[in-house]
This record gives C-alpha cells, sequence and structure tokens, in this order.
C-alpha cells in the first residue's frame, strides 16, 4: 500500500492566512459553503501528521484510512468548529490501528460530521466514523495473550473498515470530545449498513466524551470488543438500535440519553457477547449508569425493547431509567445469557406498559433479574423531556440513593462521577446535551 506522508508544518496555529488553501495533500474542490473545500480520497491511506483546520470544509470521498494497520502510523487532529462532509454514501473515516484521532471540539464549536447534502435530513446519506484499536474481542473464542483475536470490519469490499483486535486494553486511539455525527448509515451492501460511530477494538486509553449520534440509518454507535469507555452521549432518532455491542465489550458508560423517534426505531440496546461459542472470553460485560431510555410512542411507532440482553452478554447497569418502549422494557434472551451470573440490575426505574419481556420455552424469569435486586423500582420517573419533574423519584436519593459503584473495585475504578440521582439529567440546570448538539426531530 502507498501512504501518504503528512507533514505538520509551522503554520498550524498562524491564523487563518495560513489556511488560504487546501494543503497538497488534499486534493482542492473549490468554494462550497462559502469554505474552501480539501478533499480526502480513498487512493491511500494517510500517514504521518494530518490537521483539519475549521476555515476548510473537509470532504470525504469514499473509504477514508488514517495510517496503515499498526504501520505507518497516522495523526488526525481536527480543530473546534470543523466540518467533515460525505455525499456519496459510501465515504467514510477509518482510523486504524495504532493510529490517532484528536477531534477535542467544544460546547459553543463543535466538531460536526454530517452530510453534503445542505437541508437534507434523511437518514443514511453517508457512511460514519470507525475506530480500531488493538484491544480484546472475542470473536476467535477464547481469549488468548499468545494468539490475540483480531477481526475485520463490516464495509464495503475486503479491506471492509479495517482489522480490529489484540491484546492490549489500554490502548489508545486518541480523544473524541463535543462530537456530532448525523445523518450517516449508508448501505453499502444489502444489509450491510455502517454504524454512525464503530468502536472496534478500542482501549480504555481513549477518551470519549460528549459524542452525539444523530439519525443514523444504522445502530447509533457499536462497541465491537475492547474496553473504551464513553461519557455524556446522546442518541437520536437512530433507526436501528441506538446502542449496540458485541464480541467482548467490557467497557464503562455513564450519562447517556437515548431517544427514539417514531419514525424509525428497534431496541435502544441491543447486547451480545457472541453468537456462538455464547461463552466465549473475554465475555461482553459493560458497567453503566445514568442512562435515560425513551422508547418511541404512538400506535404506529416504531421500536424494540430498551434493553435486549443476549448471547451470553453480561451487564451491570445501575441508577437508570427505562420508559415506554413499544415491546417490553427488559428482555434477556439465551439460556447462556441467563446463566452467565453476570447480570446485575440496581437502582433502576422501569415505566412501560409491558415492563418485561417473555418468550415461550425460557427457563428463567426476566423480571427476577430485576425485581429481586436492591432498589430497582416498576414506577412512573415524572420526566419533561429528559429532565425529572419536581417531585420525581428519581431526585435527591440522598443517603438511600442505591448508586453501587465502588471506587475500590477495580473494575469500576474512580471513573465514574458519583451522584444522588438515577438516570443522564440531574434537573432543568442539566444541561449538557444542549448547545452542541442537534435536537431537530425532522
Amino acid at each position: 500500500m502507498n501512504f501518504k506522508t503528512l507533514a505538520l508544518t509551522a503554520a498550524i496555529g498562524l491564523g487563518a492566512q495560513a489556511h488560504a488553501a487546501c494543503p497538497t495533500w488534499a486534493d482542492t474542490l473549490g468554494t462550497i459553503e462559502g469554505k474552501e473545500a480539501c478533499g480526502l480520497n480513498d487512493s491511500a491511506a494517510y500517514s504521518g501528521n494530518l490537521l483539519l483546520s475549521a476555515d476548510k470544509l473537509w470532504v470525504l470521498q469514499g473509504g477514508v484510512f488514517i495510517g496503515g494497520d499498526n504501520t505507518d502510523k497516522g495523526v488526525l487532529t481536527i480543530e473546534p468548529g470543523t466540518k467533515i462532509v460525505g455525499s456519496k454514501g459510501a465515504d467514510f473515516l477509518v482510523i486504524s490501528r495504532g493510529s490517532e484521532i484528536y477531534a477535542e471540539g467544544t460546547v459553543n464549536a463543535p466538531i460536526v460530521f454530517t452530510t453534503s447534502n445542505t437541508g437534507n435530513t434523511a437518514r443514511g446519506q453517508w457512511g460514519g466514523l470507525i475506530i480500531n484499536g488493538n484491544a480484546p474481542i472475542n470473536t476467535c473464542g477464547n481469549y488468548s495473550d499468545a494468539a490475540p483475536c483480531e477481526a475485520t470490519g463490516e464495509g464495503p469490499g475486503a479491506k471492509g473498515t479495517g482489522v480490529y483486535g489484540g491484546n492490549d486494553p489500554e490502548d489508545n486511539s486518541g480523544v473524541l470530545k463535543y462530537v456530532r455525527v448525523e445523518f450517516a448509515g449508508f448501505e453499502v451492501s444489502p444489509d450491510n449498513e455502517l454504524n454512525g460511530i464503530a468502536f472496534q477494538g478500542v482501549g480504555r486509553g481513549t477518551l470519549v466524551d460528549y459524542i452525539q449520534v444523530h439519525k443514523n440509518s444504522d445502530d447509533g454507535v457499536e462497541f465491537f470488543g475492547g474496553t473504551v469507555d464513553v461519557k455524556h452521549v446522546l442518541l437520536t432518532g437512530n433507526r436501528d438500535d441506538s446502542m449496540d455491542w458485541t464480541s467482548g465489550w467490557r467497557g464503562r458508560a455513564q450519562f447517556v440519553i437515548i431517544d427514539q423517534f417514531e419514525d424509525a426505531a428497534n431496541n435502544g440496546i441491543e447486547a451480545d457477547s457472541l453468537k456462538s461459542p455464547m461463552d466465549a472470553t473475554p465475555r461482553s460485560n459493560p458497567i453503566l449508569s445514568n442512562f435515560t431510555i425513551l422508547g418511541s410512542k404512538g400506535a404506529a411507532a416504531k421500536g424494540g425493547s430498551s434493553v435486549l440482553l443476549r448471547r451470553g452478554s453480561g451487564v451491570e447497569f445501575n441508577n437508570s431509567i427505562f420508559q415506554a418502549a413499544k415491546k417490553g422494557c427488559l428482555d434477556i434472551d439465551d439460556a447462556p445469557t441467563a446463566a452467565s451470573g453476570e447480570i446485575l440490575f440496581i437502582g433502576n426505574f422501569i415505566n412501560c406498559v409491558k415492563p418485561f419481556e417473555a418468550e415461550e420455552g425460557e427457563a428463567w424469569s426476566v423480571a427476577d433479574f430485576f425485581t429481586s435486586a436492591d432498589a430497582n423500582e416498576l414506577t412512573d420517573p415524572m420526566l419533561n423531556g429528559y429532565v425529572p419533574a419536581v417531585g420525581s423519584p428519581v431526585v435527591n436519593l440522598g443517603d438511600v440513593t442505591p448508586f453501587s459503584l465502588d471506587p475500590n473495585n477495580d473494575r469500576h475504578g474512580t471513573w465514574f462521577s458519583f451522584v444522588d440521582y438515577a438516570g443522564a439529567v440531574k434537573d432543568a440546570n442539566d444541561t449538557w446535551y444542549k448547545g452542541w448538539t442537534n435536537l431537530a426531530r425532522n
């Protein structure tokens, strides 16, 4: 493979004059939306240092790869306020194993990945963002340090969206902060659509905080194994599952809003470990806290369960709200899932017409996983949108808070914010999901 070597010159940081034209490593596309448009293409992977500045419009042309697979490292830095667009459908951005992305926006200047079709809010207009890492996955069966598992990501052609997986749970793929991905999820082949953001074997050395996926045609975010942690996540109007995990994801997540739209939705969360064998190691078993999952409403609305656990996945779910799922709020499929011993619900609130889903022939009670644990409630959380109303049972829990996370527990650690409320939003003054996001419902 040929590589484009990119020099990070002294021009970085010198102001608008330094950005008068596209850099030599980018295609010059003329003026679009009042800005100089610069293209990144799929003819070769990019290595070295690459800066996407906010004074340009950056255009993805096909599958754009940053770095080779654990070779010819690329470091992609994106300035606050930068807009990156795809137009042809199969336009997507891949951060390869061993390379890094530093996309650090701000609340007033988020980094936006979107369509070039200005004003068109349809789903599936371009591909999405894919990050590949060297953290463990389980798709080979049982994990071995001597022969760590690898897989190839979904996507067009033999290369797909690149190779992921390895033996480094601390692997660092960079930073995503105040990043929005919208109108993506192009179907690259029948039944093969891209996720808004795919975390493929990504390690916990990666910082992910304040991300949104809005109106994606497939899943909002999906974790393919790995150990990456995510905080302040907004998933709105995604056609398939809002959050999906598989292949042994063992990360953590806190402050997550899932808001399903009536026209297209599946499960709030679809959780797998591995289809076969379901007890492969590492087993998917994330620790989650402070989720607000709002199902779609109305007789004609689409939708599935708030949470579907299956194919051997475990989960620890703390201080969260599940409301108004079209199917049962909580569904647990497959005997190895129910028998895993790694399903725990503490301090959660369910408010669904049908709280628990059950299929014929199941030898376990889904309700038992919820009602037998401490401080779970079947009650109305009294929400106004994402915000608890005055008098809601999910706020001001004080000394009786069911928050179970222990900073002395190796898996919990000190990463979680310790709070005294359930759900992703404390009150009307808690506006972390505003300002940098797209909240439009059409």
